[in-house]
């Protein structure tokens, strides 16, 4: 999705999500209480494409106006808000209602 504006996950969106998602956990490991070889590669990797297809599933269809750099950066954000935090809030994550909410405030 963020190579193009089509509704199909690409390996990009993954890579991106997949490099946030590791990035949060290894900021919020105090206060989380959980290390990243704890959370596991494997189950980070299995979220993002989870994620992943969802966006690219549920976001809006933008036209002329997509820009795939917003994409990438909506993405990789770690902060509060951010798809990474609300994919990491609870233990078995209802991936496409936290898309969904999250799509919500960002389109």
């Amino acid at each position: 999705m963020i190579q193009s504006n089509d509704r199909i996950k690409d390996l990009e969106d993954v890579g991106v999500l997949f490099h946030s998602l590791i990035r949060y956990v290894e900021a919020n490991e105090e206060e989380r209480d959980q290390s990243l070889v704890a959370v596991g590669y494997a189950n980070l990797l299995a979220l993002a494409e989870t994620a992943a297809e969802e966006v690219a599933l549920q976001h809006k269809d933008e036209g002329d106006d997509w820009d795939g750099c917003v994409w990438f950066e909506l993405l990789e954000k770690i902060g509060e808000g951010s798809l990474a935090e609300s994919l990491m809030a609870t233990e078995d994550p209802d991936v496409p209602s936290i898309v969904q909410v999250w799509l919500s405030r960002v389109e």
